[in-house]
C-alpha cells in the first residue's frame, strides 16, 4: 500500500515540473517574439537552439556550461564535433543540430554578396569571411571572383596551410581567375593569432599576385585579413592601388 501511494504522490511533482519548463519555453518564445534576440543573454540564445533537440529537458544548465566551455556562440556552433561531445549532455542530435544552424547561417550569409556588386555589398562580404575565418586555428586563403562590373560569381578556397603561414602561387590564382571567366578579384586570409597586421610575407605575396593578374588584364581590387575582432584592408592601407 505505501508503495501505491508513494508512486502516485510522485506524478503530480513530475507534471508539475514539465508544466515548469513548459511556461518558462513559453515565456522565452514571447519574449524572442516581441523583442527580437537583442534582449537575450549568449546562454539564453544557446538554450533557445537546444530548445530543437530536446523537447522537455531544462536546457539551461547545459547553455550555460557550453558558453562557459567555448566562450561564444560562433565558437560553439563551430566546434568540432570532438569538443562538442565533451560536455556532458550533448550527443549527436544537438551536435548535428548546431552544424544545421551553422550551415544556414553561412548559406545566408552567402545568398546576401552571390551576384551583387562588391561596392554595394562589402560590408557583407566582411560579414561572410568573418563568419567562415575568424575562428580557425590555421590560416586559409580563399579568392571572392568577380565579374567585368564587379559581381561576385563565386568563393573558392585556394589553399590551406598552418598556424601562422600559407602558401600561395600567383599562377595559381591567375588560372582560376581565367578558367572562371573572372575579371577581378579579391584575396582573403585569416590570422588564426587574432591580430590582422599584414606580414611582410603578406605585402610580398600580394604584390606578386598583383602583378601577375595584371598581365592578363584581370584587376586585384583587394586583400583583406580577417582577425577575430577586426579586419585589415590593403585597399584601405594603399598597399593595392589600380
Amino acid at each position: 500500500m505505501s508503495e501505491t501511494n508513494s508512486s502516485a504522490s510522485a506524478l503530480p511533482v513530475q507534471k508539475s515540473r514539465d508544466d515548469s519548463r513548459t511556461g518558462h519555453r513559453k515565456r522565452i518564445f514571447q519574449r524572442l517574439t516581441k523583442h527580437g534576440y537583442v534582449t537575450f543573454l549568449d546562454y539564453e540564445i544557446v538554450e533557445l537552439m537546444l530548445f530543437l533537440v530536446f523537447k522537455r529537458k531544462d536546457t539551461k544548465p547545459l547553455a550555460k556550461a557550453l558558453i562557459e566551455a567555448f566562450g561564444t556562440i560562433d565558437k560553439i556552433i563551430e566546434a568540432s564535433r570532438e569538443n562538442l561531445m565533451k560536455i556532458p549532455g550533448i550527443g549527436e542530435s544537438a551536435v548535428h543540430a548546431f552544424k544545421i544552424i551553422d550551415a544556414i547561417i553561412k548559406a545566408s550569409l552567402q545568398s546576401k554578396i552571390v551576384k551583387k556588386s562588391i561596392i554595394e555589398c562589402f560590408d557583407d562580404v566582411l560579414r561572410y569571411c568573418r563568419a567562415h575565418m575568424k575562428n580557425l586555428t590555421s590560416e586559409e586563403f580563399r579568392i571572392l571572383l568577380l565579374n567585368g562590373v564587379n559581381e561576385i560569381i563565386c568563393d573558392e578556397i585556394v589553399q590551406k596551410g598552418d598556424v601562422d603561414s600559407v602558401d600561395v602561387s600567383p599562377r595559381e590564382i591567375v588560372k582560376l581567375c581565367i578558367e572562371k571567366g573572372a575579371k577581378g578579384f579579391i584575396l582573403v586570409h585569416n590570422h588564426p593569432s587574432g591580430d590582422p597586421t599584414p606580414s611582410v610575407n603578406d605585402v610580398y605575396t600580394t604584390k606578386r599576385i598583383q602583378e601577375a593578374a595584371k598581365v592578363f588584364n584581370i584587376v586585384l581590387h583587394d586583400h583583406i585579413i580577417i582577425g577575430i575582432d577586426k579586419y585589415v584592408s590593403f585597399r584601405n592601407l594603399k598597399i593595392i592601388k589600380e
